[in-house]
């Protein structure tokens, strides 16, 4: 019932824009590229934990475009629907200075997680068209964009210690992830949880029908377990949260 609960929120928008797709130009796009988990591992904000908790994210994309055929307002000039579908994997370590805590340094997880979300893409320069190319310069065939939209993502968190016992010995686990309250400590089971997703990007126009994709990505996530962590304590003042930046090929079927 939870996952069915979560999917409400999403299904409906991709019912709505599958019984209009006739009267939209279709698109389908592959974008692969890095990926970074901002989560409870290492130290927030520091580029060691940053780019070292990287791993890689493969995402297709399924686009109606209005302003195909009937041109008739500043919406079908200027936003496209975008379905999407994304893999990431990333394995994670706490990346702190040697003097700390040997209970962190020995500690290493990994988290993987399958998204489907929907949304719109804003095209402050008209969306290029099959019928707009010309070729004219470079210029003319970059199409910068931003858009936004809501998931549904299957996480699966996972985590270990290399000291004796690993984490069933008490021991070995930090006193800030040790709880006896559901929101807080360490939980490894997988889970469905909701996120509000932001992007940013450029499109160029190779011809009529393809075009090369570079984009950048955001994920905010509505759970703090998304990495099986969650500290006890006041320091814990974000969710989960991830950052991206992909390339790709986008072709246009008709």
């Amino acid at each position: 019932m939870k996952t069915l609960n979560k999917l409400v929120f999403i299904l409906p928008m991709i019912f709505v824009f599958e019984s209009q797709a006739q009267f939209y130009e279709h698109e389908f796009s592959a974008n692969l590229g890095f990926y970074q988990l901002r989560s409870d591992y290492g130290i927030s904000d520091d580029s060691e934990t940053n780019f070292g908790n990287q791993g890689l994210a493969l995402s297709l994309s399924y686009y109606y475009n209005p302003a195909f055929r009937n041109r008739k307002s500043y919406f079908q000039d200027h936003f496209k629907y975008r379905f999407n579908l994304q893999f990431s994997s990333t394995d994670l370590e706490h990346y702190i200075p040697e003097s700390d805590d040997p209970r962190l340094a020995s500690m290493t997880g990994s988290y993987t997680n399958f998204g489907i979300n929907n949304g719109l893409e804003y095209y402050p320069l008209k969306i290029k068209t099959i019928k707009s190319y010309r070729n004219k310069s470079f210029l003319y065939d970059i199409s910068p964009y931003v858009g936004v939209g809501l998931g549904v993502n299957f996480v699966k968190p996972d985590a270990e210690s290399s000291l004796s016992g690993g984490l069933s010995n008490i021991d070995n686990i930090l006193l800030t992830f040790i709880s006896n309250e559901p929101d807080n400590g360490i939980n490894l089971d997988s889970d469905t949880v909701l996120s509000f997703n932001f992007r940013a990007g450029l499109r160029y126009k190779l011809d009529i029908q393809s075009e090369i994709v570079l984009e950048s990505s955001w994920m905010f996530f509505d759970s703090d377990f998304v990495d099986g962590l969650s500290p006890v304590g006041p320091q814990n003042k974000n969710k989960d949260w991830s950052w991206g930046i992909n390339i790709g090929y986008s072709y246009l079927l008709f």
